[in-house]
Formats: structure tokens, sequence, C-alpha cells
């Protein structure tokens, strides 16, 4: 088996963790790879194997990827339809994706060489952008969010689902948010929260001018298309907050969101379900005033 390695090189953690988990492997005889800015990180000699997280995917069987739920973010798009299994080690505070601990780095990679463990999969969305000069397309595991990129103006989308007309928004923006990102950040904008094995998507309007305005849940198999109106003025779209694109609707811009035709592999080693994560994030049963 060969592990392909990444790492959010802004936790300095990074480097008490990572070189012990090398020589660990190097005493087992396991092959790995690092990603390129990690070994760059921390400043392993030319003889390591490395490169570009993207190419290391076609090269392994599993992906490690020490940081937080970000870094698992960003680790699923740059796997993107390889079907790489991805493993989360939290060197934070606990996250839904990142969930294995540091103390727990060893016993669940001995379990992964014996085969004692859960690959699941998670649903991911794609987001066209068609105008008249670019039609990008962009894939998220948590969210889509279109808004006016950091100018608190009320601006109107036009939403629609198969062609069918749904609603006009007025508000700050709108999240377009799979079961995986209803725990992020369209749960902050009062967006209900999905068993991640749901097959479905959430429109959820951010602070939008209406008191009668919900966030609606639709089946997966939907195509929605956004229809933003801001004449003249730059539109941004995110894609899991961390990647960004700019454009204008001067240029007849629409966004198209659907179902991605891949999906993003999951390693489960830890025995807590989703249920017992709510719990233990938001502190839920247990009574403060005991």
């Amino acid at each position: 088996m060969t592990f392909g390695i990444t790492g959010n090189t802004t936790k300095d953690r990074l480097k008490d963790v990572v070189p012990g988990l090398l020589n660990w492997l190097h005493q087992k005889n396991i092959d790995y790879i690092l990603d390129s800015e990690l070994a760059k990180f921390l400043k392993l000699d030319q003889t390591e194997s490395h490169g570009k997280l993207e190419s290391i995917a076609l090269r392994c069987e599993i992906i490690l990827a020490f940081g937080g739920d970000g870094t698992f973010l960003s680790a699923a798009r740059a796997v993107g339809a390889s079907n790489v299994p991805i493993l989360g080690i939290n060197l934070g505070r606990m996250g839904f994706l990142a969930e294995v601990t540091i103390d727990e780095i060893y016993e669940s990679l001995e379990d992964i060489l014996d085969a004692k463990y859960t690959i699941l999969e998670r649903m991911v969305i794609e987001a066209v952008i068609q105008q008249k000069e670019m039609c990008r397309t962009f894939y998220a595991l948590n969210d889509i969010v279109i808004d006016r990129g950091g100018f608190s103006r009320v601006f109107r989308i036009d939403v629609f689902i198969d062609e069918l007309f749904l609603n006009t928004y007025l508000g700050d923006g709108i999240i377009i948010a799979t079961p995986t990102g209803s725990t992020a950040y369209s749960l902050s904008a009062n967006g209900p929260i999905l068993d991640p094995t749901l097959s479905c998507m959430i429109i959820n309007p951010i602070c939008p001018h209406s008191l009668s305005v919900r966030p609606v849940v639709i089946p997966d198999d939907s195509r929605i298309r956004i229809v933003p109106y801001v004449e003249g003025k730059i539109i941004t779209m995110s894609v899991d907050g961390q990647v960004s694109q700019q454009f204008s609707r001067d240029n007849g811009a629409e966004i198209i969101v659907r179902k991605a035709q891949h999906k993003i592999r999951w390693i489960r080693h830890t025995k807590l379900t989703f249920y017992d994560l709510l719990r233990t994030k938001f502190n839920w049963g247990i009574d403060k005033r005991m």
C-alpha cells in the first residue's frame, strides 16, 4: 500500500507529527508520496518522493490529510474523480471530516493496514458559470455561495429548479449546500442539519429581505439555475469558502448547479456516528445548569 500525505502548512504542529509518521512508515517498509508543499515546509531533501496532490492521487491508495476540515476540503477538490479515499487527521479542534486525533494516528493506520475500516461516499456538487466570454466549472464538497464579495448591499437573485421558477430572492446572497455542507456556512445562515448520507441539496438565502423566506431542500437530481442581477457590479462565487471566481452580470452570467458525476470517498475509522459528532460538536445533551 502507498499513502499520499498532505497537510496544512500554516499549522506548526505538522513539524512535530509528520516526521514521526515518516519514520514509522520507513520502519514498516510502507511507501508514501508527499505533497510538494508539505515536503518544502518540512525541509526534506530531494530524495523524498513527492509531487502535486493532483498527481499523487493517481499513484497511491489512500490520502492522509493533516489539518482540519478545511484541509480535508482542499484535498477533496484536488483528488477529484480519482476515487482515492481520504483519511482526515485533525491537528486542532474536532471536525466533522477530519475526525482522527493525533493520539489515534497509528492505531488508525494499523487498522487500515489490516483492512479494518469503512469507506463512506459523500456527494459533490458541480457549479458552472456561463456567460458570453467564459464557461468555467467548479466542484464543491460543502457549498457554493453567490454574493457581492465583501459589499453588504442587497441584490436580486432569480432561482429556477429544472427550469421551473422557484423564487426571486432579495438579500446578501445565496448558499447551495450538500448534506455534508449542512453543518458549515449554511448552518450559520439558519439552514437545516442533514444526515450526510441523504441525497439532496439545500437552497439557503443569506439574510433575505423578507420574513417569509426559508431554506428549501430539493432532490439531488435537480438542476438549479441561478440568475443574479447586479448591473455593472461584480458578483463573487465561492467554492467551499476556499476558491472564488468573480464575474459581472453585464455579460449575461448565470450559474448552473447540480450533482457532480463523482463522489468523494472518506475513510471512517472512529466508532463515533454522525449523531455522536453533533452532540460533541454542539454540546447537545448536556445540561450546563447541573
